[in-house]
C-alpha cells in the first residue's frame, strides 16, 4: 500500500512541476518580429514570466509550434480589433517565455 501512495504521489508532482502561467485579460500592445529571433515576440497589456525566463518584455510564440499560423492569426486580429486576450505561457526559449495557448474575448 505505501508503495501505491508512493508512485500515486510522485505521478501527481510530475503534473505540478511544471510551472506555466496565464495571464489576465489584456489587449495585444505589440506583436515584432526581428531577424535575431526565431518567431513572433508579443507585447500583452498584463505581461506575466512565470518561469523566470531571462527577460520579461515580450512573450515568443514559437513558428514550430503546431497552431502557430491559427495563434498568430488570433493575436492580429485581436490586436487589430481591439479585443482582449488571453494567453498560456510555459517554458522559456531565447531567454522569452513562450506563449502555448491564446484565446479571444469579447
Amino acid at each position: 500500500m505505501r508503495r501505491f501512495i508512493a508512485t500515486t504521489v510522485l505521478c501527481l508532482s510530475a503534473f505540478v512541476a511544471q510551472a506555466g502561467g496565464v495571464t489576465t485579460l489584456g489587449k495585444i500592445n505589440s506583436v515584432q518580429i526581428w531577424p535575431a529571433h526565431n518567431g513572433v515576440l508579443i507585447q500583452h497589456q498584463n505581461m506575466i514570466n512565470p518561469d523566470g525566463c531571462g527577460r520579461s518584455d515580450h512573450l515568443l510564440l514559437r513558428p514550430s509550434d503546431p497552431f502557430f499560423k491559427e495563434m498568430y492569426a488570433m493575436l492580429l486580429s485581436a490586436q487589430a480589433s481591439g479585443k482582449q486576450v488571453q494567453l498560456h505561457v510555459n517554458g522559456c526559449e531565447q531567454n522569452f517565455p513562450v506563449v502555448i495557448v491564446t484565446a479571444v474575448f469579447n
